[in-house]
């Protein structure tokens, strides 16, 4: 079978998508909604992908896979403020594991400092650790002064000679929980539709991720869990709050359910403290979509 083409996928998700709308309003499929700020847009947006885009969940830097759209406006806003952190936080951890010899793999634009000499390089780690100078990368001349560097070391007896890698981690815990908060409610949008997301209960979550520099929600969302809580899996916990679960690896992100009264966010913080061991019994509702499923809107 082949591969679909990017622009044969946002027309497969934005018909199914607008079916699904046309279902929840009553109306016409001629528009398909983005998920997070609500506003429609037509077949040809999803055509030429200029103001409709292949969302990855999670993010396509940890694996995600494009199984719905969002306006260009809200993923990139997204992917330049949120998302950025774990992809950071990914080829941070990534570094680590192969300067340590834990994995294999490459690790572009890392810093290579021999005294005042600042390279940038690529580390590959196959059946040796190499460090790479990126020849694009560094200035003609800087690349001379590194082999004559390099030429005067293996010149010497001295086997007394040091240097550094170091790489650009930009990093906010905060912003880092939000990229999780977004895929969180896109992966129930995926799994239920517009008749969850566009419930004003989730409007908090939306006006949340539509404005990441605010501090709406704090990280009341975000629960740290332990080795017994099973991965990508969406739950539902009845006590002491009727609210929903998307499971991570070690996290879950919480999320209103349908049951659900008022503002939950602020009354998690009644039943407990932070840093307070708690045990939560939740049901398991189903693995995360690989595909559009929009369950109550084509019910």
């Amino acid at each position: 079978m082949a591969k679909m083409s990017n622009k044969e996928r946002r027309l497969s998700i934005f018909r199914y998508g607008s079916k699904a709308i046309a279902k929840y309003l009553n109306g016409d499929s001629s528009l398909y909604y983005c998920p997070i700020c609500s506003l429609g847009y037509p077949e040809s947006s999803a055509i030429t992908g200029d103001d409709l885009t292949l969302e990855h969940i999670p993010p396509e830097s940890i694996g995600g896979k494009p199984i719905l759209l969002t306006c260009r406006n809200c993923n990139s806003l997204a992917g330049h403020t949120v998302d950025v952190t774990v992809s950071s936080k990914k080829k941070f951890e990534d570094f680590e594991k192969i300067v340590c010899g834990q994995e294999k793999g490459i690790i572009p634009f890392v810093t290579l400092s021999l005294g005042e000499l600042h390279v940038a390089a690529a580390i590959h780690k196959e059946s040796s650790f190499d460090i790479r100078p990126i020849e694009k990368a560094n200035a003609p001349s800087l690349i001379e002064k590194y082999k004559r560097h390099l030429m005067n070391i293996s010149g010497s007896n001295s086997n007394d000679w040091k240097f550094k890698l170091s790489i650009s981690h930009k990093y906010d815990n905060r912003l880092f929980k939000l990229s999780h908060l977004k895929s969180a409610f896109l992966i129930v949008f995926t799994w239920l539709g517009y008749r969850y997301v566009f419930d004003p209960r989730l409007d908090v979550v939306r006006q949340q991720l539509q404005e990441p520099e605010s501090d709406i929600l704090g990280t009341r969302f975000w629960i740290e869990g332990n080795e017994s809580m099973p991965l990508n899996r969406i739950m539902l916990l009845s006590s002491p709050l009727p609210i929903l679960l998307v499971s991570f690896n070690g996290f879950c992100i919480v999320l209103p359910s349908l049951e659900s009264k008022g503002d939950i966010y602020s009354s998690l913080s009644s039943y407990w403290e932070r840093g307070q061991r708690i045990t939560l019994q939740a049901k398991i509702l189903d693995s995360w979509p690989a595909k559009l499923q929009m369950k109550l809107d084509y019910s």
